[in-house]
């Protein structure tokens, strides 16, 4: 199957790529896992082969991008934040700060997106606590005929704020970048359109050359609908982990 993902949604920047190729491979798969090889192009035709117990992966010509495998993941999630709490955190992330932000055309977080064209979830910290969170009702534009919002969305979803997480648990001065290394998320239950939620996201460890964060879907009452285990590796680009680098 050939995919050009330029024409399935205008305007990708690498911070949540590594998100919408997980779950655009990912499909109808309740729990996967991506790991990501290489840069993914926007612009030519990629192929996506069908491989050996339920394994997809994502090719330039003969060059492996990317691969996905069906994957258990267990994470322990934290008390739940509300509704108002989730928007108070929104309120002191780094896109509501005034910081000059660097990926305004992200799919996830990006400031320069509108409601339809982008998700505009912007984690902040929750005072007290050692997460981050953000509400987010999901526009219609991407879900399904019956109302559920889309996979490749729901892993999107998860990417950027628990990026955000890492970002809020790092020394405000840290000078690395990071990208993602490997995504692995759960889809518990529907994620519906038009209906509020919340994201929640805190980092889970940390290594030589990388970190570790995990994140969460909740409907408005509580309930777990997804959950994500976010592997970040150090690279020369990506995201900068100290807020002062926003700055």
């Amino acid at each position: 199957m050939d995919v050009l993902f330029e024409k399935r949604f205008r305007g990708f920047e690498d911070i949540a790529l590594g998100g919408y190729v997980g779950g655009f491979l990912a499909g109808v798969l309740p729990s996967a896992e991506v790991k990501l090889r290489r840069p993914v192009p926007l612009e030519r035709p990629l192929h996506v082969e069908e491989q050996e117990e339920g394994a997809r992966e994502l090719l330039d010509e003969d060059e492996v991008l990317a691969r996905l495998r069906p994957s258990r993941v267990d994470v322990a999630v934290p008390a739940p934040v509300s509704l108002a709490e989730g928007a108070a955190a929104s309120a002191r992330s780094l896109q509501r700060s005034g910081v000059v932000n660097p990926f305004r055309g992200c799919f996830t977080c990006g400031d320069g997106r509108v409601e339809g064209d982008g998700l505009r979830i912007f984690a902040g910290p929750v005072p007290g606590r050692q997460v981050v969170a953000a509400p987010w009702t999901p526009d219609r534009a991407f879900a399904d005929a019956a109302g559920e919002i889309q996979p490749e969305v729901v892993w999107s979803a998860l990417d950027c704020p628990t990026i955000m997480a890492a970002v809020f648990a790092s020394p405000p001065d840290a000078a690395e970048r990071v990208v993602t290394r490997q995504l692995a998320v759960a889809r518990r239950a529907p994620v519906r359109a038009g209906l509020p939620h919340v994201i929640l996201a805190w980092l889970s460890g940390r290594e030589a050359r990388g970190l570790f964060a995990e994140g969460a879907i909740l409907s408005g009452d509580g309930r777990l609908l997804a959950v994500a285990r976010h592997g970040l590796a150090v690279a020369s680009w990506g995201v900068p982990l100290g807020v002062k680098r926003w700055r």
